[in-house]
């Protein structure tokens, strides 16, 4: 995970609280999917993502965060459920 100063956060953090609000408001299915792709479309347009390896890096990113959220919560929360229920045997 990136962890960008803290100066440089405040911004960001207030793009994702609002992202939240709109996604509370509207659902989370198929919303988050097209804000992903309309951030990649926007970039595009800025010339930001303009060849395969622009592409490829963006992908990255989701794949990082991706497995960001894995080991973080998720994998906690599994740890936490196979020391209730117990492991499969």
């Amino acid at each position: 995970m990136p962890y960008i100063p803290k100066p440089k956060r405040p911004k960001l953090d207030f793009i994702a609280k609002n992202l939240v609000a709109e996604l509370k408001e509207k659902g989370l299915a198929g919303n988050l999917n097209y804000f992903l792709f309309k951030l990649f479309v926007e970039l595009q347009k800025e010339n930001l993502i303009y060849n395969y390896q622009t592409m490829a890096s963006f992908i990255a990113e989701l794949e990082c965060c991706k497995m960001e959220l894995y080991i973080r919560p998720i994998y906690n929360y599994e740890v936490k459920k196979r020391s209730q229920n117990g492991d499969v045997e």
